[in-house]
């Protein structure tokens, strides 16, 4: 009965192509926004004027401002509502109806929601060398004993003339640890479900060590919490295998969204009101995360885009967050000889007069 329920379910959708839908509805509740916006307005003037010596008809800016900014809340608010509301019996479609000229990039299994996401983000990150977002997930918490039981890194190849031929370059794998790894051996499983089915496919980390510090190589990592766990993992495990994690700063997103409390990363993603996690904890949709949420740190200028500034607040009172323990939001990584001479301390203002002294007498 309920294949039956579901198939005439189905069989009821609509399909209606989604401009056809969206312009008169957009266009209705812009009106009735706007009207709101404007008896509101009229309103609070009179009262205004009424109380205020000498009169005036002028409205101030910031007062104009404010209510924009609750009018055009309201107008998507009403908007989303709407669509929520259709979509429970309709499917929306599209046609081609302005095509391109300009030239696509193929054969990158980009998913829709990818491709939108990497245009809304890419004049952010372009700026940048290039960037991975990185994540893993482990069977355990300490740094020191934990195993990687999944690795995701997301890279977007920015292009620099045509935003059609941005894309992402994604790579996503459980891990077997070692041979005769099993679910029982993963602690942390209430939390991953990282289980037999998983690691069935799963790659060994003795074969998937070269690949990882390949595509790592000369990149700035960016994950949550990944300087003071993620990172210290990954180096261990290359390590064991003869493989080096030579990349060239990593910019680690918890110090960098939370100055003064402990807080996950869920956390984060509803304080900077972006989109749900739809799989917490699974490393892809982690790692996807991030490269939302470093977005909208540089959108709202929590930090800078480009590398120049970046390095800056290496060294800067700025970078160091102090919440059980030390993190850094900018981490060196001393094994890149092109940016160790940034971990040589430098002098003091009153060292340095001291040393010009001493070099000119």
């Amino acid at each position: 009965m309920k294949n039956a329920n579901k198939i005439a379910f189905i069989a009821n959708m609509q399909y209606i192509d989604f401009t056809t839908w969206f312009e008169p509805k957009a266009l209705q509740q812009m009106k009735q926004t706007i009207v709101q916006l404007n008896q509101l307005i009229d309103e609070q003037m009179q009262i205004y004027k009424s109380e205020s010596n000498p009169q005036t008809n002028e409205v101030p800016s910031e007062y104009l401002e404010f209510q924009l900014e609750r009018c055009l809340d309201s107008l998507k608010i009403n908007i989303l509502y709407e669509f929520k509301q259709a979509s429970l019996n309709k499917k929306f479609i599209t046609w081609d109806k302005n095509p391109i000229d300009k030239p696509i990039k193929l054969h990158t299994n980009n998913s829709l929601m990818q491709i939108a996401k990497l245009a809304a983000s890419a004049h952010s990150f372009e700026a940048l060398p290039q960037l991975a977002f990185i994540d893993l997930e482990t069977d355990g918490i300490n740094i020191e004993t934990a195993n990687i039981l999944q690795i995701a890194i997301i890279k977007p190849i920015i292009h620099p003339i045509h935003d059609s031929l941005h894309y992402l370059k994604t790579f996503s794998s459980y891990i077997l640890p070692y041979k005769g790894y099993s679910q029982e051996d993963n602690k942390a499983f209430h939390i991953n479900h990282i289980g037999e089915k998983q690691l069935k496919s799963a790659l060994l980390m003795e074969d998937i060590a070269p690949h990882i510090a390949y595509q790592l190589y000369h990149t700035i990592l960016v994950g949550y919490n990944i300087n003071s766990f993620d990172i210290p993992i990954l180096k261990r495990h290359l390590i064991k295998y003869e493989e080096e994690l030579i990349h060239n700063f990593s910019i680690d997103l918890y110090p960098a969204c939370w100055k003064d409390k402990k807080q996950k990363l869920g956390d984060a993603i509803k304080a900077y009101n972006l989109s749900n996690n739809p799989n917490p904890h699974d490393a892809m949709a982690d790692a996807s995360c991030c490269m939302d949420l470093l977005n909208e740190l540089i959108e709202r200028n929590e930090l800078p885009n480009n590398e120049d500034d970046l390095l800056d607040l290496f060294n800067s009172p700025q970078n160091i967050w102090q919440h059980f323990r030390r993190n850094k939001i900018i981490d060196i990584n001393p094994n890149n000889k092109n940016y160790s001479h940034l971990l040589v301390t430098t002098p003091s203002s009153s060292l340095k007069r001291k040393l010009s002294e001493i070099s000119t007498s």
